[in-house]
């Protein structure tokens, strides 16, 4: 049922310029917009957001907190049929009386409640912002203001508190907060429901009053209807507790998520693709959208309290989801990475998202879709005996493998045996260069990544060994192995692994006629395969 706001014409004139006065040195004071700004008020129609509207419409132009313009922005969230239609003619006939732009939309919370198994509220939430930041950018807008009072700003915490949250969920609603460029405002959060009451009709402020209110079955309404009066019968001035609770509270949290920000700084490299901010500390991984690394011995040198903020920073800036990662999620990874049961593991924590421990490094990476684990989409390139010098492009580890036959070596200045040569070339490029006696290799050879079941033989090893062991001897992360190149010859033998070793077979020695010279270039390979 619609019903309106009665004016009494009455209440002294200069009681209500009083009260903006005093709206006025609060607002100023808590610097929530400058003059000048341009701001998007959300209204629905009912007497919160309907005083809001009147009180920022009421501001001298004097005034330091005097807006350069209002636009009011309605939501018809499709939920009471012909009540919000109603609703939605009453504030855009009220907004025309003020002479400001007025911009709706009509939206579907019911079907998408449905499709995304959301409950009706946040639906409708969803949806509502969806719309003010469309509005705000269409009109440059650097504020959206809401008309949430003390009343609710209790029943969030509470039901909060209920529900299970830590430190950022008691703070509640903030006066202000930035996102994405634009600064969502509570002008009204110190009032208590009745004090708007009273100035809406001591104004002669016209409302609507929304039937679902009344409605029991959301948990909201069964808080503010039920639960917080029978808690007034112990506290009175429960509401006034709980605001200040919750400010007090807003006031540590922030000062934990200003520390926890310079930790993030000071210690996390990020990754994007397969290019680091960090080049000399954090290393190549493949297949990566995007993602971050940090010390193990750091994390754990960190109160737990700064763990659980740094892993829910990180998830933060990999996925908008993150606010769907609850507590348990972020204390289980805190846990995980402090185990001592195993020093490489995977684990998903949300989708596309994935937290490893390598050794002594944590990992939280975004993973391509189509490279998730288990992807079968590694290149393989085929290398036919030449004569001549070349060069192949490795995409999966953004590298590039040259190779030089005996005439290019011989032309490159060097003298003496085929031997000393190789040598000498072999030993100033280390694991990255590997030179071999081109008539002993079992042509064409292969370039690609590891397969189940590989295995090298190796000088003065009596048979072969596990190209994955020869991985864990040497502490090469998980992450890194699957973009190793490997060279095998015709038979499947693997002859040489860049960064990693070479296999006994053709080597050169001083009765050898021909040789090919490979050296593995580019990428960050070189400072990634040993954490």
């Amino acid at each position: 049922m619609m019903t309106a706001g009665q004016s009494t014409g009455g209440g002294p004139f200069d009681a209500w310029h009083k009260w903006i006065a005093q709206r006025e040195i609060e607002w100023c004071k808590k610097k929530l917009w400058s003059q000048g700004a341009v701001i998007v008020v959300a209204v629905s129609g009912g007497p919160d957001s309907m005083l809001l509207l009147h009180a920022l419409t009421a501001l001298d132009e004097r005034s330091d907190c005097k807006p350069g313009k209002l636009i009011v922005a309605h939501v018809h969230h499709g939920f009471r049929g012909q009540e919000s239609e109603e609703e939605a003619e009453f504030v855009e006939q009220e907004t025309v009386k003020l002479g400001l732009p007025f911009e709706m939309i009509r939206v579907d919370a019911p079907g998408l409640s449905k499709r995304e198994g959301l409950n009706p509220q946040a639906a409708a939430r969803q949806l509502r912002y969806e719309f003010l930041i469309q509005i705000a950018h269409r009109y440059a807008a650097t504020h959206i203001a809401l008309a949430h009072h003390a009343d609710d700003q209790a029943e969030t915490v509470l039901m909060r508190m209920i529900r299970g949250t830590g430190i950022t969920g008691l703070a509640g609603m903030a006066w202000s907060r930035e996102e994405d460029g634009l600064h969502y405002i509570r002008p009204l959060l110190d009032l208590r429901k009745a004090e708007v009451l009273q100035r809406c009709d001591e104004r002669g402020i016209s409302y609507v009053t929304d039937s679902s209110n009344a409605k029991r079955s959301y948990f909201r309404n069964r808080m503010r209807l039920d639960i917080i009066p029978q808690l007034e019968e112990e506290n009175p001035k429960l509401v006034e507790a709980m605001c200040r609770m919750a400010d007090a509270l807003r006031d540590e949290d922030d000062y934990m998520e200003y520390e926890t920000r310079k930790l993030f700084q000071r210690h996390v490299k990020a990754v994007n693709g397969d290019k680091s901010v960090d080049s000399n500390s954090a290393p190549f991984i493949p297949h990566v959208q995007t993602g971050y690394i940090l010390d193990r011995n750091t994390f754990l040198g960190l109160h737990v309290a700064l763990q659980r903020r740094l892993i829910k920073l990180i998830l933060n800036y990999l996925t908008r989801g993150s606010d769907q990662i609850d507590f348990e999620a972020v204390d289980s990874a805190r846990v995980r990475a402090a185990g001592e049961c195993s020093t490489t593991w995977r684990v998903d924590v949300a989708q596309d998202i994935v937290f490893a421990r390598e050794y002594g490094r944590l990992l939280w990476l975004r993973i391509h879709h189509e490279h998730k684990e288990g992807a079968d989409c590694k290149a393989s390139f085929t290398i036919h005996r030449t004569d001549a010098m070349g060069q192949l492009f490795l995409p999966d580890n953004n590298s590039t493998l040259r190779w030089l036959t005996s005439e290019e070596l011989k032309g490159c200045g060097n003298s003496g045996s085929m031997e000393e040569i190789s040598v000498g070339q072999h030993h100033h490029g280390q694991a990255w260069e590997a030179s071999f006696d081109a008539d002993g290799l079992c042509w064409p050879l292969v370039v690609r990544t590891r397969q189940p079941g590989d295995r090298m033989r190796i000088q003065g090893l009596n048979g072969s060994k596990k190209v994955q062991d020869m991985f864990v001897d040497l502490k090469i992360a998980p992450s890194l192995r699957d973009s190793i190149p490997l060279v095998a010859d015709a038979n499947g033998h693997v002859v040489w692994i860049p960064g990693v070793r070479r296999s006994n077979a053709a080597y050169v020695q001083s009765s050898t006629q021909a040789v090919i010279h490979f050296a593995l270039e580019g990428g960050a390979h070189e400072r990634s395969v040993h954490p």
